[in-house]
């Protein structure tokens, strides 16, 4: 019974952790292959992990309670990496209203809704470059550093956690103004133009003219900019993963 509330406890933090972990927690990944994962992953670890699970508690609502403080400690770090990969999800639609492109939505599989097209390409691109790069290792360490950070069977600082996820959802958003920055300069320029000489010529619609042009210049610059917005985020991601978790 010892060892079956062990591994409880280990496969309630990280199960809980892998439902909202970049890649695996996508909404087009199954929900079969999510469970069968976190519990291949369970076992792996539970070698190591045993010696920090204190023994079963006498009173099943004091289990109920540990298995609930372990549950929560792994949706934090999920939402968190969620929190992150956000960051090109929100920096896309920033871009498809400068760019006019708004209104043209697809599939974002990262969302499993409908988005504009730079935010489903940029988070798209996103989860691809976590993989390729070697940064899901470093989150698979960050989620195991969870257990230096908030050790099995205590209390959780709910104050220190929510202040931090408010800190890091403000970061986040000001990042991802910060990738769409060179979008929003231009579109306000463009409308400043676009003002004037309608302006000048009331009697032609000239934003309906100049949309075409406004979407091969916004496709232009964001052909120029999209490899240095990708590698600003996975910096981004590296260092508040270092930050928060890895220690």
């Amino acid at each position: 019974s010892g060892h079956v509330f062990a591994f409880m406890m280990v496969f309630s933090r990280l199960g809980s952790g892998m439902m909202m972990f970049p890649g695996f927690g996508e909404a087009f990944v199954s929900s079969r292959i999510r469970m069968m994962f976190a519990l291949s992953l369970s076992f792996l670890v539970y070698p190591v992990v045993m010696p920090l699970v204190p023994a079963m508690p006498a009173s099943p609502a004091e289990l109920i309670r540990m298995m609930g403080v372990e549950i929560l400690v792994g949706l934090f770090f999920g939402s968190v990496m969620r929190l992150i990969m956000d960051i090109t999800e929100t920096a896309g639609a920033v871009i498809g209203m400068e760019l006019g492109l708004s209104n043209a939505m697809m599939l974002n599989p990262t969302l499993g809704a409908q988005s504009a097209l730079p935010a489903a390409f940029l988070g798209t691109a996103a989860v691809v470059l976590l993989f390729i790069t070697g940064l899901d290792h470093l989150l698979f360490r960050a989620l195991m550093d969870t257990y230096k950070l908030f050790p099995v069977g205590l209390a959780l600082p709910l104050g220190d956690m929510a202040q931090t996820f408010t800190s890091l959802m403000a970061r986040c958003f000001t990042v991802a103004i910060q990738l769409s920055s060179p979008f929003m300069v231009m579109g306000l320029l463009a409308y400043v133009a676009i003002g004037i000489m309608q302006k000048l010529m009331p009697q032609i619609q000239l934003f309906l003219i100049v949309l075409p042009a406004q979407i091969w210049g916004g496709l232009f610059v964001f052909s120029l900019c999209v490899a240095v917005m990708l590698e600003q985020w996975l910096r981004v991601y590296d260092q508040a993963v270092v930050e928060l978790f890895v220690r």
